[in-house]
This record gives C-alpha cells, structure tokens and sequence, in this order.
C-alpha cells in the first residue's frame, strides 16, 4: 500500500508537549487508529473515510489532509502553521556582474 504523501501537518500527541508531524495519508490513518484523543465523531468518521479512500487511490492526498485537519481541530489537537507576514522588501537576486570594458 503506498502512503499517498502530503504537505506536513503537526498535531499534539497524547503525550504533553510532544508533536508529532504526519507527512501522509498512512501516517495520519495509523494516528488517528492508535492515538487519537476523542471518540468518534461525525467529523472523524468523514476523516476515516477519506484517509481510507485516499490510500485506495479515490481520493487526492490535499483533500485527505483536509478531512484529517479538520478531524484535529475538532480534537483540539492541531497545531496552526505559522502565518507568513507580508513580504519585507524586494527580493535580492544574485547574478554574475558583466565585465566593464575600459576605454
């Protein structure tokens, strides 16, 4: 069975203070299994399925990753990902000086 990777998601363990970082659709599925904090919910079924899709080819990782955020934050243990600011400046852009002729 292939793991159907997705963009990281970090979630708190049962353990306190610890993360963990699910990196795919497996991962998030073996979690949800053996470590998850709440019993079932409606939303946590809907994430059950769409990981268990997602690992039968069904479903595109993005939208499992979803149904597992989702899952998370009903759990209140999701970790947000830190919000990227405004861009400070223009971008410096390395490249090769030309050589100046002398006159």
């Amino acid at each position: 069975m292939e793991e159907r990777h997705f963009k990281e998601v970090r979630i708190m363990t049962s353990h306190p203070g610890r993360m963990r970082v699910v990196t795919s659709a497996l991962q998030a599925a073996e979690m949800i299994l053996t470590d998850w904090p709440i019993e079932e919910t409606e939303i946590l079924t809907a994430a059950k399925h769409a990981l268990l899709s997602c690992l039968e080819g069904n479903l595109s990782p993005g939208s499992a990753r979803f149904a597992f955020i989702q899952a998370a934050k009903e759990a209140g243990n999701y970790v947000d990902e830190p919000e990227r600011g405004p861009p400070t400046g223009k971008a410096f852009r390395w490249r090769k000086l030309k050589a100046q002729r002398r006159a």
